[in-house]
């Protein structure tokens, strides 16, 4: 919102109406709440020359390109052969990299930057997220990854989440004070059972057993009967943010699996899960830095019997094509399947059939702190993002934060599928999320928040996640049984829910499924000769 005594009423309802697409989008407020956060706005304005970044997150300009069939003329001869291709650079394909590491790969990242949606920045020696926040699991491969890098997560139990009941923050789920955790111990009641079917706090592809698979079948909404609307509302928000749909988008079985986060204990990071993503960048870059190639758009990728034919662009514009024995997808599958130029009608399709939703994120830089609560603050629909976490909570934790670091609050706000969200954040006005977001959290946090907030870093992205609807595993599993000798698929999205436990976890099998079928190949075959052929498409 940027509307002043100086607009004029032709900007006044250009605002009103992008508010309400950004609130509605994410089940916001209602047109009387709207108007009345305006009339607010009048009295309450903002500090002026507050620094707003450029935009971080997703570029929306070769996708788009690719996705239009605006594509160059691809060179028709190899430069050189290699073992394994990972395309993307982001949880995933790092993951796989590491795996890798000592066999012959090549990692092909769109951006500057590697890391996905578990990039993020540094603020007077307090780091924070674009996107990706916390674990829920450290054993296992996960444990093994973590110790590999050195990494030490901090453990936060269940008073990690506070919750926003219109006057006061109530802590955690078990508390007796408030009607709120009546519905908490009864969630708990009902939904323990499947919990523990689960067996773990991320449900993976790979666990779908007959019975679970029944809840895969199923809308979430149907299991949550009963319960209050302040309740509800605030599940639903809790929901969205880590799935981009609530209780109507999402399958009993994913939605389950993420109300268990509720309850089970979390694990950060300084900087949230980037510092996973940093810490494989870094190793790969002190001993193989050759393996990782960033800013390199992907264009096509040409399966063949015995391995595939890619097809990348530098920054400088130079085109390149590199044979392998086995390319690895370490990205969604609406852009596999726009990426391979050979895949099979039926393929196809199944890769197309989901949908996804977009965010924006946005990290508040003080020169202060001014919110001392738990790590993740839920609020009510009446705002457009259901929650605040606080990135210096792992440095209070450690022992490690200073004053002079300040505090950095980060925002989430989802858009479902097919909502006005991934327009508004193509159209990128930047300025007006800015304005949006601070008098929401001036309305909230009082006038010390904005005298304190010195800088706005906000990140778009537009394809956030795959909404986990109902058959989602389902279709899942019938993609990963798919693959073929030439190819693995290793994002997130073909091995579970959207969670960074995902990303790791398919990052492992993917690897793994290379190294076997290029054992494989040894055994019967011999050593594999160099694939010489030209491609002409």
């Amino acid at each position: 919102m940027t509307y002043d005594e100086q607009s004029s009423r032709r900007e006044f309802l250009h605002q009103l109406a992008l508010l309400f697409c950004g609130l509605s989008a994410s089940g916001g407020l209602s047109v009387l709440s709207q108007l009345q956060a305006l009339a607010a706005d009048k009295s309450q304005p903002l500090k002026p020359n507050v620094k707003l970044l450029p935009w971080t997150g997703d570029d929306f300009t070769f996708g788009h390109r690719l996705r239009n069939s605006e594509v160059p003329k691809f060179p028709t001869a190899s430069e050189r052969n290699i073992d394994f291709v990972i395309v993307g650079g982001g949880m995933a394909a790092l993951t796989t990299a590491h795996h890798l590491r000592n066999h012959d790969y090549l990692l092909l990242e769109q951006y500057a930057q590697t890391g996905g949606n578990a990039r993020g920045a540094n603020s007077r020696g307090l780091w924070y997220s674009y996107g990706s926040q916390y674990l829920t699991e450290v054993d296992g491969d996960i444990g093994e990854l973590l110790s590999d890098l050195q990494l030490k997560p901090v453990k936060i139990g269940r008073e990690k989440n506070a919750w926003w009941d219109g006057a006061h923050w109530l802590k955690g789920v078990d508390g007796t004070n408030n009607a709120l955790y009546k519905d908490f111990k009864r969630l708990q009641s009902e939904l323990g059972p499947l919990w523990k079917k689960m067996g773990n706090a991320t449900m993976y592809v790979s666990d779908l057993t007959p019975e679970l698979q029944k809840l895969d079948k199923v809308i979430l909404s149907s299991m949550l009967t009963g319960y209050s609307a302040p309740f509800l509302d605030l599940m639903e928000g809790f929901l969205k943010s880590s799935m981009c749909a609530g209780v109507n988008g999402l399958s009993a079985l994913s939605g389950v699996s993420v109300l268990e986060d509720l309850v089970i204990p979390s694990y950060l990071l300084e900087g949230g899960n980037p510092a996973i993503t940093r810490a494989i960048a870094e190793s790969i870059k002190k001993t193989t830095p050759q393996r990782i190639v960033t800013n390199a758009f992907v264009w096509s990728v040409n399966l063949k019997d015995d391995g595939a034919s890619v097809v990348y662009q530098e920054k400088n514009g130079a085109l390149h094509r590199v044979n392998c024995k086995h390319v690895i997808f370490a990205i969604p599958p609406m852009i596999a399947a726009r990426v391979v130029s050979n895949f099979k009608v039926a393929d196809k399709a199944q890769l197309y059939s989901f949908k996804y939703g977009s965010y924006l994120v946005g990290n508040f830089i003080l020169n202060k702190k001014v919110f001392n609560s738990s790590f993740d603050n839920w609020l009510p629909s009446k705002y457009s993002f259901p929650d605040i976490t606080i990135a210096n909570t792992v440095y209070d934790l450690n022992g490690h934060y200073k004053k002079e670091m300040g505090q950095v609050l980060t925002i989430y706000q989802p858009y479902a599928p097919g909502s006005e969200g991934r327009s508004l954040l193509l159209e990128g006005d930047h300025d007006k999320f800015s304005i949006q977001l601070r008098k929401q959290l001036v309305s909230l946090l009082a006038k010390e928040f904005d005298a304190a907030l010195e800088t706005v870093q906000l990140t778009r992205w537009g394809h956030a996640m795959a909404i986990t609807g109902p058959d989602y595993f389902k279709r899942m599993k019938k993609v990963l049984a798919g693959q073929s000798n030439s190819y693995s698929f290793a994002h997130s999205s073909y091995h579970g829910l959207p969670a960074a436990e995902s990303a790791m976890m398919g990052g492992r099998i993917a690897a793994n499924r290379a190294l076997k079928l290029k054992a494989k190949k040894a055994l019967l075959f011999g050593p594999m000769p160099a694939i010489t052929s030209t491609i002409t498409s």
